[in-house]
Parts: structure tokens; sequence; C-alpha cells
């Protein structure tokens, strides 16, 4: 899981420069945290001034991404949770509101993996991701949106994919999936748009993340191999380029961006 996996990022990537305070008093909910994109997100929130409630189920990083936040100066708190699960969903939402009074920023980024076509896929997998990447995104939002209902504000960020606009072999469920976050993004966009709350999604491409890297070492398959299939910048992203795209659609510099699913892709996605 992009999320759910225990690997470090790039703690000290030089992208992670002082913060200008585009989240100055808000408080945010990210999944995911502990590694990836997740972990990259929710330093860089931090470093902008965001109160972080970090969630994922694993917590065996050194330093867990908590720790590395308030080693910086931020403020944060670690929740261990699974996120397919509605107790949990809520209990992240609770701590938010409980230990930092607040909620403005859901990021729904945990995530997982499972490679194959659906005559080789088993129901169990295919589940197992589906309730991981699309469900996770519903019970997350489900979650908190009463309270920003009741606020009358709030972002929402879910990672989708490239492979949730373009297809992919072996993938079927992932690209199902990551499509179904897409679509979803967009109803939740129409549905909350009139409250104040703006539901937007991010697309990833190849990103240099623990996740990916474990498994193309399995499958014997350079990085460079993959990323060079992208025609335009023709290397993977690191984390934190995906972060800072987030990062925007969670200030109030994108108060006018609602339903968006932003591709962070290198090009990827304009090629034909």
């Amino acid at each position: 899981m992009t999320s759910q996996a225990s690997s470090t990022s790039t703690d000290e990537h030089p992208m992670m420069g002082p913060g200008r305070g585009r989240l100055e008093g808000k408080v945010a909910v990210i999944t995911g945290a502990n590694s990836g994109i997740g972990r990259a997100a929710a330093r860089l929130f931090a470093r902008e001034g965001a109160k972080i409630v970090c969630v994922d189920m694993a917590d065996v990083v050194a330093p867990r991404i908590d720790a590395l936040i308030r080693s910086e100066g931020g403020e944060a708190v670690f929740f261990q949770a699974d996120v397919t699960s509605s107790e949990s969903c809520q209990g992240m939402v609770a701590l938010a509101l409980e230990r930092f009074g607040g909620l403005d920023i859901l990021l729904n980024n945990a995530g997982k993996t499972a490679r194959g076509r659906v005559d080789v896929l088993s129901e169990e997998d295919w589940k197992g991701l589906l309730d991981v990447n699309l469900t996770s995104v519903f019970l997350g939002s489900k979650a908190v949106l009463p309270h920003m209902m009741a606020q009358g504000k709030g972002s929402i960020i879910n990672t989708a994919s490239t492979y949730g606009i373009l297809a992919t072999n072996d993938n079927a469920a992932y690209c199902s999936s990551k499509a179904g976050v897409i679509l979803l993004t967009r109803s939740m966009a129409i549905d909350y748009g009139p409250m104040g709350i703006r539901v937007n999604c991010v697309c990833p491409g190849v990103t240099a993340t623990p996740l990916l890297l474990g498994n193309i070492a399995r499958r014997g398959v350079p990085i460079e191999e993959i990323a060079k299939k992208n025609r335009c910048l023709q290397r993977a992203a690191m984390p934190e380029e995906i972060a800072y795209g987030m990062l925007f659609l969670a200030s109030d510099e994108a108060s006018f961006v609602t339903g968006h699913a932003l591709a962070l892709d290198g090009g990827q996605t304009i090629q034909a």
C-alpha cells in the first residue's frame, strides 16, 4: 500500500524548504501518512502551518512521521488504523477534533496494488484492493463531511492515478479503483460544492515511492525503464513533487477549484 506500507520517503529531499504558511491555522487528516506520497504530504502540510493527524496501518518506519514533524517544529499526532473500517475513520475525525479543535482538510491517500487480469485475479484480491483504494475514500469522506457541512467549508483531496485515466495491462482492479476515485471525487464536488466544500483528486504518474520500488524490484524491472515510457520528462516523480500538487488543492490558493483531477504525471497523459 502507498500508505499502509513500511518504508521511508526521501526525508531530506531538497524541495522541502521552509514553509510559507499556506495552511496556517488549519487541521489536516492524512491517511497513508507514514510512507511514500502520504509521508511527503504530511511533512509538507506541517511545514506550511497545518496541524496533522497522521493515519496509517503501519508505524514501523523510523522516524515515524508524527515524530519527524515534531522534530521539525510542527504539530502532529499518529493514529494507527485500518481505513477500510468505518469505526477507524470516525476515530481519526474524532481525534482531530479532540486534539486540535477542528478539521479543515482530509487527504484520502491510503492505497494498495494487486496486479492481474480479470481471469487470474481472485475475488479476495479484487475486493481487498477496492476496499483500500475506493471504499476508504467513501468512508473517510463520510466521517468528515458532517463536520465540514456544519462549518460550511472544507477541502477533501483524494489520491487517484494516471491509471484511472489511462488503462494499462495486468492491472484490472487498480485501474478500476482509481477510475472510481476520480468519478467519486466529481460526484462529491457537485453534491457538496453548494455547502462550501471543495473535493478534488490528484492523479500521480510513476512515482518513486517505497511501494513502487519494492514492487518493480520483485519483478526485476528497473524504474528507469518504466519512467522512460513517459516521452516527456522521462523520469519518475519524487513523492515530494506530488505533495506540492496536493498542497495547492488543500490551500486557499485553490479556492475556486473543485471536481478537478490534477494530473501530476510528467506529461504521461498527453501522449497518444
